[in-house]
């Protein structure tokens, strides 16, 4: 899974991963998964942030 260039390419396919074994909403609760969806939401705000400065 490390391959992936982008934080939100490993958000998705770790959520497809685990919602093949459990109900997404489970799946959403997992801690490696929280991490990751966190990364990709600090990203957009930053990105955001940077926007308005700019």
């Amino acid at each position: 899974m490390g391959s992936f260039p982008k934080a939100r390419h490993k958000y998705a396919f770790a959520m497809v991963e685990a919602a093949r074994t459990m109900p997404a909403d489970k799946a959403e609760k997992l801690d490696h998964i929280k991490q990751l969806r966190f990364d990709v939401q600090l990203k957009a705000v930053r990105k955001r942030i940077n926007r308005r400065i700019t």
